[in-house]
């Protein structure tokens, strides 16, 4: 409870430290959802985007057991602190996992998901027109149990660029780099995920599609995972700060989730 005390009270800090730009001055809504791809572009300074995914639900069957997570209400707190830079917060106030043996038996943990804190500083067009590119440091902070969290503190660094196609496609790009704690073990190892899809806006609503893959070196065993990607995003034309969002993603190998699918909504304020 501290720690997300500590969270909140940090974003609504930097709320009254900038000016918030008028309604007229606002860029399009950029929302860093549905997808895995993490966008370049930056909120508006003195502006707070809250983006929520309504329900989550992930399905995993392994040839010894089946493992199903649903999660509520996973919120993230953008902040416009400068026209190039924002504040990100990101939490789950509640996370179910349960596991179901192939031979019998099942355990269910449930509780809250970890804390992440970040930032996203724009090197080149913030407002995500045109070539965009910026750069996204995070830390986690451990807050869940280790049967639904990372179990210790986690960092990384993304690094997106959003590039413009012909024919109104747009071009997505996130590499990613982090530092993960050991299975089981004391210390840290790197992971490495690429992610790339692309997208088109037909009128209010956009669709996209990505590839997604990440290969974590833990000691116990390095792992690859792959995602097929489908989502669609809509702003109705009398909400431009609101749009919600739905997304399917398809696992393509064994260490991978078989399906994820989720509905969210995202509103700036």
């Amino acid at each position: 409870m501290i720690v997300r005390s500590a969270v909140f009270a940090a974003m609504l800090g930097l709320a009254s430290a900038a000016a918030p730009a008028s309604a007229a001055d606002l860029r399009d809504l950029c929302p860093d959802r549905p997808g895995r791809l993490t966008p370049a572009c930056i909120v508006d300074a003195g502006h707070l985007q809250v983006e929520t995914g309504a329900l989550d639900f992930t399905h995993d069957a392994t040839e010894s057991d089946i493992t199903d997570t649903l999660t509520i209400a996973s919120t993230t707190l953008r902040y416009g602190v400068t026209s190039h830079l924002e504040a990100v917060a990101e939490w789950s106030p509640y996370v179910s996992v349960r596991d179901r043996m192939r031979g019998g038996g099942a355990t269910t943990d449930r509780g809250v998901g970890d804390v992440l804190l970040g930032l996203k500083q724009s090197l080149l067009n913030p407002d995500g027109k045109g070539v965009s590119i910026a750069l996204a440091p995070f830390v986690t902070i451990p807050t869940a149990k280790s049967a639904i969290g990372a179990g210790s503190s986690t960092q990384g660094l993304v690094v997106a660029v959003t590039i413009p196609l012909p024919a109104d496609f747009s071009l997505g790009l996130s590499p990613e780099v982090d530092r993960l704690p050991n299975s089981g073990d004391r210390g840290h190892h790197a992971s490495y995920t690429m992610i790339g899809g692309i997208s088109r806006a037909f009128g209010a609503v956009t669709p996209g599609v990505e590839l997604a893959a990440t290969q974590d070196d833990d000691p116990t065993g390095r792992t690859t995972k792959a995602t097929a990607d489908f989502f669609a995003a809509w702003i109705p034309k009398s909400m431009p700060s609101v749009q919600f969002d739905v997304a399917t993603y398809v696992g393509l190998n064994r260490d991978t989730p078989d399906v994820e699918a989720y509905i969210g909504v995202s509103k700036r304020f």
